[in-house]
């Protein structure tokens, strides 16, 4: 069976660098966030949600050191793009798409301390 953890931890990571540089380049035109840019929003969201189940069901015997670390990153990296979500809905200015620029970079950020402690990237 292929581990599909790395490739979606990588894509994942992939996936929101995009949406950070593109909602950033938004918000430096004065630009609201456009429908494409949330659709890319709730795929990312979706991918985190896919990702965490499939990790916290192998938590158990993954050999992993900081498992309860581990665990609240996973449950964590949910949260930003949500929060950005509901908050770009609301403001619907170029600061909108900082938010969600924001968001986006912190929950690339959570994904790679995700890979960190899975053991996918170097320390």
């Amino acid at each position: 069976m292929v581990d599909v953890i790395p490739a979606l931890a990588y894509s994942t990571m992939g996936a929101a660098g995009l949406l950070a540089i593109w909602t950033g380049i938004s918000a430096g035109r004065h630009r609201p966030t456009g429908e494409i840019q949330m659709v890319l929003l709730l795929a990312v969201e979706l991918a985190l949600l896919v990702q965490t189940v499939l990790a916290l069901t192998r938590l158990s015997g993954a050999g992993i050191d900081e498992p309860v670390a581990f665990a609240a990153y996973s449950v964590g990296a949910l949260l930003p793009l949500a929060g950005g979500f509901y908050l770009a809905r609301i403001e619907r200015t170029r600061w909108g798409s900082l938010i969600v620029c924001f968001a986006a970079v912190v929950a690339l950020v959570m994904v790679l301390r995700l890979a960190h402690l899975w053991g996918l990237v170097g320390a």
